[in-house]
């Protein structure tokens, strides 16, 4: 049943983007490229019935890793710099991941490009920030700003300071 909905939502998106033939692999996901810098990948579980979007937003280098975690920990708290998703590192590889996930049963299409528009800005977004060195990343301040993931009415908890269109 989610499945089905999952599939016709992508089915949609290929359409309104020109792709009338996008649908997910035979593994069940989706992957969409933005400014050919990030990837989002899009996955519904059935089981759950939540649509997951997840995003390797960048790799850390080990000599500077460390530096990197209080940033990261600092935009983990109450989503306030990751637009209501979350940020998480890979041990093995040192891979920047940024996941969220949100019930599909009953999303509608606006619900489902308003999230793929929040999130891909605020991938590209912790992208470029992951290319700086900690010194130049420096404080969150500029962060709320971003565009919410998480939506009123929505089955998300917005960050604070998130404004909604």
């Amino acid at each position: 049943m989610f499945i089905e909905h999952f599939n016709d939502l992508i089915k949609e998106l290929g359409t309104s983007v020109g792709l009338p033939d996008l649908k997910p692999g035979d593994e069940g996901l989706c992957s969409l490229r933005f400014d050919d810098k990030v990837t989002l990948d899009l996955e519904c579980h059935e089981d759950t019935g939540a649509l997951i979007i997840s995003s390797v937003v960048g790799t850390l280098n080990t000599i500077v890793a460390e530096a990197f975690y209080p940033l990261l920990l600092e935009a983990n708290l109450l989503w306030g710099g990751t637009g209501g998703a979350t940020l998480g590192v890979d041990p093995a590889t040192l891979s920047v991941f940024m996941c969220y996930q949100e019930k599909i049963e009953a999303m509608e299409f606006f619900r489902f490009q308003e999230l793929l528009k929040g999130f891909s800005d605020v991938a590209l977004y912790w992208y470029q920030r992951l290319q700086q060195s900690p010194e130049e990343s420096g404080k969150l301040t500029e962060v709320v700003a971003l565009p919410a993931v998480g939506a009123a009415g929505g089955n998300a908890t917005p960050p604070p300071g998130a404004t909604f269109a």
